[in-house]
């Protein structure tokens, strides 16, 4: 059996609780996208699953690094893209009966070429890098330089740059490819393939004190640039080029720099200790383990929040109320999207095709 990684797992319970939180507030409460905590939930979740995804992509294969094969790509195709395609058209089916009021594709086709993909966009990018990680693995696997490695992956990044130009525009709302958002997250899915290839600088970066200033900082900066653009009108057109791999590094150097040693404390080694981890730990661990048929459930179980936009706005959309109706729905949402998802997993067909998922518990 693989070995998981307490960190990352409480990470991505972290994350995708993160997630349901975002969508209460866009699209339970709606009307609020401006506020902060919107803005900052926004920005701060999906780095950490890009990461780690990179993080774990990086393996020995027959004794060579960057080891990716087409039976991996296999593999991804049909834990990301088969439930990508049923649960989107699923959804888009569903939505008129949910009561929500946000704004969704008019046809099929217009999920599929729309920029976010009525939110499924997640599945559709992450094979995508795994797309392209697959020949460039066996690039990287030849090349022994360090500065070599990274410019081949800059190289990359630029061409999905241009090619997010010319092809895609957000303001349209038009991405058939979801290449711009591609671009956005590959170099954090490269800095996951680099940092498990460079475990001891990734320790320190994640460890050192100093790191973690000069992280916060830039997180701060970083964060203001891309979500306050009109405040800033004197940056350059490119600036959101530079600014977004750094915020998105500075946010794993943070999260990870948090969550580690909480994660040590509350899951030691078996044989270092007997210790109990905590409800909350355990919680987070659960969400984190089936972060993914969350991501792809939890729609269905949003529900509309109209009523509370008044009273909120009145409080001048403030962080902390924000906040806590944010997480009681999210508590709620997961709670039955869990639920869900152990009814599902009775069948091995319908775990597959829904939640791209094929896991012991459908056959018990």
């Amino acid at each position: 059996m693989k070995q998981r990684i307490g960190c990352f797992d409480l990470l991505k319970g972290i994350a995708i609780f993160l997630v349901v939180m975002g969508h209460a507030l866009t699209m339970c409460i709606r009307g609020i996208d401006a506020a902060f905590i919107f803005k900052l939930i926004g920005q701060v979740h999906m780095p950490i699953f890009f990461f780690i995804s990179g993080f774990l992509s990086f393996k020995n294969y027959n004794g060579s690094e960057f080891g990716f094969t087409a039976a991996s790509l296999k593999k991804r195709f049909l834990q990301l893209i088969v439930p990508f395609v049923v649960m989107s058209a699923l959804w888009h089916f569903y939505f008129p009966h949910s009561g929500l009021g946000s704004p969704m594709a008019d046809s099929i086709a217009g999920l599929y070429c729309s920029f976010w993909k009525d939110g499924y966009w997640f599945t559709l990018c992450l094979f995508e890098l795994f797309l392209i990680y697959w020949p460039l693995s066996a690039i990287l696997r030849r090349l022994k330089a360090l500065g070599a490695r990274v410019a081949v992956v800059a190289a990359v990044e630029a061409l999905l740059l241009t090619a997010a130009h010319i092809w895609a525009s957000e303001p349209q709302n038009f991405d058939p490819a979801g290449i711009t958002l591609l671009s956005w997250f590959f170099p954090i899915f490269m800095a996951g393939v680099f940092a498990r290839k460079y475990a001891s600088c990734y320790h320190t970066a994640t460890t050192s004190g100093t790191w973690l200033t000069v992280a916060s900082i830039t997180f701060a900066l970083t964060l203001y640039c891309i979500v306050y653009p009109w405040d800033l009108p004197f940056l350059p057109w490119w600036s959101h080029i530079v600014a977004r791999p750094l915020l998105h590094v500075s946010t794993v150097i943070i999260a990870v720099a948090a969550v580690k040693p909480w994660s040590l404390r509350e899951f030691p080694q078996p044989e270092a200790s007997q210790h109990s981890p905590s409800a909350v730990a355990r919680y987070f661990r659960l969400l984190g383990t089936e972060s993914l048929p969350i991501y792809l459930l939890h729609y269905f179980f949003l529900f509309p929040l109209t009523p509370l936009q008044e009273p909120l706005r009145a409080m001048g959309l403030q962080l902390v109320p924000l906040a806590v109706v944010a997480a009681v729905t999210a508590l709620c949402v997961t709670a039955t999207t869990l639920l869900a998802t152990h009814i599902i997993y009775r069948s091995p067909l319908l775990s597959l095709m829904l939640l791209g998922k094929n896991t012991p518990l459908a056959h018990a």
